[in-house]
């Protein structure tokens, strides 16, 4: 029997609660995803965003169903990045583009071991597709939040990189700071809109553009929280706090105010492009399924 929206929306938030709680690090962080999502349906055409507008409760808690998975699916963090300077060095054509050729050359083990993403984008998509082809309402959203979820996901440039938390420079835990920690600090004062849906006739090649795009922004944040962290006092750098009944050392209000003007922008500048090339990828798996009438999957009145 198909779930309704209403049940997948309930089970997500349900399995978000239980298993994971907020900034543990885990992709954009849960905050930054939902805003991506809820700006990418701002940026679609009406003949398919009015479908995408009526459901963007159910689908914005659903983009962040591919990390609760992860509490439960060891394959699933697999497909949320790639270090890609495992294969060499820009702009890394020692990498086959094509899924199939990369692991002729290298084995499956280790292609999967080094992270997935564009061809979970590629996957992920051609699943949107034929729901939507289907019209199935429930595998539309389930697709198009876990689509959305990835395409994002390749915006962050730690995840483009086998020095993905800092901790082969001595970084360890940058990752989280960048992306969980810094947008839910300054995130209500970021303006991600402004962008429109447009076809992407390659999408192979665009998930690799969007990963080459960020790893090209990686030594930006490692020399960012270098400077951040040179700024300030080591007795001011950690600060200690009391949660659950245990002490909990985390980095300071000085040092996110600090990374903050480091990064010059530089998260909300991801978090903008990501929401522009999510609902491009909602909007080419729209146009590859014949471009269908949603008008009779709208909420009932």
């Amino acid at each position: 029997m198909r779930r309704s929206a209403a049940v997948l929306l309930s089970l997500v938030s349900a399995f978000a609660t239980i298993f994971i709680a907020p900034s543990v690090g885990l992709s954009w962080g849960f905050f930054a995803h939902r805003e991506i999502h809820r700006q990418a349906i701002k940026n679609l055409p009406p003949e398919m965003g009015d479908f995408f507008a009526a459901w963007s409760d159910t689908l914005i808690a659903l983009s962040i169903a591919p990390d609760v998975r992860r509490s439960k699916d060891t394959l699933e963090a697999l497909k949320h990045y790639i270090d890609i300077d495992r294969y060499g060095g820009l702009p890394f054509r020692e990498l086959p583009r094509a899924y199939a050729d990369a692991v002729r050359k290298y084995g499956r083990a280790h292609v999967d071991s080094n992270g997935t993403v564009p061809w979970t984008i590629i996957a992920t998509l051609e699943g949107l597709t034929d729901a939507m082809r289907r019209k199935d309402r429930d595998a539309i959203l389930a697709r198009a939040g876990d689509l959305g979820h990835y395409v994002a996901d390749a915006h962050v440039p730690l995840h483009a990189t086998e020095n993905y938390d800092g901790q082969i420079t001595g970084q360890k835990g940058l990752h989280s700071r960048w992306e969980s920690r810094i947008p839910e600090r300054f995130g209500q004062s970021y303006r991600i809109g402004g962008g429109t849906a447009v076809y992407i006739a390659q999408p192979l090649d665009n998930a690799f553009s969007i990963v080459l795009e960020s790893f090209s922004q990686v030594d930006s944040v490692l020399e960012a929280d270098r400077k951040a962290c040179a700024g300030i006092p080591k007795e001011e750098l950690i600060t200690t706090r009391e949660v659950k009944g245990r002490m909990v050392s985390e980095y300071s209000t000085a040092y996110y105010d600090a990374m903050h003007r480091e990064l010059n922008g530089m998260v909300e500048r991801r978090m903008q492009k990501a929401s522009v090339s999510v609902a491009s990828h909602w909007y080419t798996a729209w146009v590859n399924a014949g471009r269908p009438d949603f008008s009779t999957l709208l909420p009932q009145k």
